[in-house]
């Protein structure tokens, strides 16, 4: 009897065994009816990560009841893998089965379904997604097969380009510098004529210095931009006088002025032993514009109102109270009599012509400027230094300019920031960096530095060293808003991107986030509009055209692109982007 039960248990334990093994036989022969979805249907790149969802069906009758399965997706790759999470289904008998683990009845079959993120490398530019399926039902296991999910991974998120709003330090250098001289002369009471040496105002030695330096600067024969003179009487006299006094003080200032330029002119052809012509002489005296301004009122309140007269207020509000002239004039006579000062001290040097000459500065011309900046930029000042430097679109020949600049006026920050605004541009950032550094050292808290270092560490794709930057920029009064536009396309939020930049239009990365943001159109105007238009241009364009259907955009600007760039050859090939079109006889021809 125990002989029959243990052959009818070890018959049990083979007819087990071989039914295992042909439910993991019939799963790998049907295997093919397993089916996956997996969005996106190409991989693709955002914020530096990759999102996959990945949902599977299994058929009714298909998985068996004490099978268990292992899907396990993996992105592969010429120089490698990338494994994916993996995810087990059960059978309905397979023992141990949680609520955490996905069952599948045999008979209805089922779905299952998850997501995963993993980290985009450029390796990953060509690849695909493939799952292998591997089944185990006790100790026996059975590989299933491989399917390939999706192909991937599209990655023009990545193709932020090197732009930036970079900051010049201003030179402050003034093209035309007006130089302004002012001298005074003093008249007698009544008296028109000049009288220099025995006047005593106009013997008073401060006096007298101002004039001597006012006509030695005539010496200089800079060019005159214009010549102005005022004259006043004092108010104790008759108005209309008073008003004739003024006119003729002001033509004898000027003809003093004219006398003192024709002489500075006369003596020097003579020193050269050359004739002067009169005629000549005069024609090119520079115009005055004269005024004879009558009574100065204003001067004698204000000369009452600082003197030390113990009575001044009450001088004052007697004149303040008169509003015709005739009695204002006789107020002021009466009270010469009572207050000898004001005839002594208030009323002489309202007896004046006022002289102002404007010169133009000389200045080197641009042409020699830009010589000597390369040849002898210490013979400049920083102003013009920094000035020259704009005079050349030669961005090598505006770096060695500024970095003259930088040996020269050592302490000063501006040739730093603008040695590393052209490094920059060069594309030397450690230079940039460098310089800038430096700028920052010797000028801390400066926005247009900090904002140019955010930029040097964009360029280098330090993106989140470049917010710090330009957010502590923006808080140093700096709104280059723009600038900001390339991190948030690095961390996928391109919403963000394209409210950056704002109005700005006609730039690549404008585009780029524009196309990623969903909106083609956009993209297509802003690029359309760009100047001049980069190799990045028109592949970003055919990349459009590419999303939108517009086929012809794509074989208009590929040729175009690979000709400024021959690298795009081989980035069209494999781009997922044209995946829809690379086997096609135009698109072949476009990258030939």
């Amino acid at each position: 009897m125990r002989s029959i039960s243990f052959k009818i248990v070890a018959a049990l334990v083979v007819v087990a065994t071989l039914l295992s093994g042909c439910d993991l036989k019939k799963m790998t022969k049907k295997y093919e009816t397993v089916k996956y979805e997996v969005t996106p249907t190409v991989l693709e790149t955002n914020g530096g990560k990759i999102s996959v969802s990945i949902k599977g069906t299994i058929p009714a009758k298909y998985f068996g009841k004490k099978a268990s399965v292992e899907f396990a997706p993996v992105l592969k790759y010429a120089n490698g893998t990338t494994q994916l999470k993996s995810v087990t289904l059960q059978g309905e008998k397979v023992k141990g089965t949680g609520n955490s683990v996905t069952v599948i009845k045999k008979k209805s079959g089922g779905t299952f379904s998850y997501t995963d993120v993993i980290d985009y490398k450029p390796d990953m530019n060509k690849s695909e997604l493939r799952v292998t399926a591997k089944a185990t039902q006790k100790k026996k296991t059975a590989t299933l097969g491989e399917t390939k999910l999706a192909d991937g991974v599209i990655y023009t998120s990545e193709r932020i380009e090197k732009e930036g709003d970079i900051i010049l330090a201003d030179h402050n250098y003034q093209k035309e510098t007006i130089i302004t001289q002012s001298a005074e002369i003093f008249f007698a009471k009544n008296m028109t004529d000049l009288n220099l040496k025995n006047l005593p105002l106009n013997k008073d030695e401060a006096n007298a210095a101002k004039l001597k330096s006012f006509v030695d600067f005539l010496q200089k024969e800079w060019k005159i931009k214009n010549i102005d003179i005022a004259a006043w009487a004092s108010p104790e006299g008759e108005e209309t006088n008073n008003q004739g006094l003024s006119d003729k003080r002001s033509k004898t200032a000027d003809k003093y002025i004219k006398d003192q330029i024709k002489d500075i002119v006369r003596a020097k052809a003579k020193a050269k032993k050359e004739k002067v012509d009169e005629k000549k002489l005069d024609a090119d005296m520079p115009t005055s514009t004269l005024s004879a301004n009558g009574e100065d009122w204003n001067g004698f309140l204000k000369s009452i109102g600082t003197s030390t007269m113990k009575d001044k207020d009450k001088v004052v509000n007697v004149v303040n109270s008169e509003t015709d002239p005739t009695k204002k004039e006789k107020a002021i006579n009466d009270m010469v009599v009572i207050y000898p000062e004001i005839e002594d001290v208030v009323l002489p040097p309202l007896r004046r012509s006022s002289i102002t000459i404007n010169y133009y500065e000389p200045k080197k011309t641009d042409q020699q400027m830009a010589m000597l900046a390369t040849t002898m930029p210490d013979s400049l000042k920083k102003e013009e230094l920094l000035y020259a430097a704009t005079l050349t679109e030669d961005l090598n020949t505006k770096l060695k300019i500024y970095d003259a600049a930088t040996r020269i006026y050592a302490n000063d920050w501006k040739g730093y920031n603008n040695a590393g605004y052209v490094c920059i541009q060069l594309g030397k950032i450690d230079d940039a960096k460098s310089y800038l550094e430096k700028a920052n050292t010797l000028n801390a808290n400066n926005g247009a530095v900090i904002n140019n270092l955010g930029v040097a560490a964009a360029y280098n794709k330090e993106y989140d060293n470049a917010k710090a930057y330009f957010e502590t920029a923006q808080g140093l009064g700096i709104t280059e808003g723009y600038n900001m536009g390339a991190y948030y396309i690095k961390k996928g939020d391109y919403t963000a991107a394209v409210s950056s930049y704002g109005t700005r239009t006609c730039t690549h990365n404008i585009a780029l986030a524009q196309l990623l943001s969903g909106n083609s159109s956009a993209a297509a105007t802003t690029l359309e509009c760009a100047n001049p238009k980069s190799a990045a241009v028109y592949y970003l364009l055919a990349i459009v055209g590419a999303r939108s259907g517009n086929t012809a955009l794509i074989y208009e600007n590929l040729p175009k692109a690979i000709a400024a760039d021959a690298a795009y050859r081989d980035q069209a090939r494999d781009d997922r982007e044209f995946l829809k079109f690379n086997t096609s006889a135009e698109f072949l021809n476009a990258i030939k």
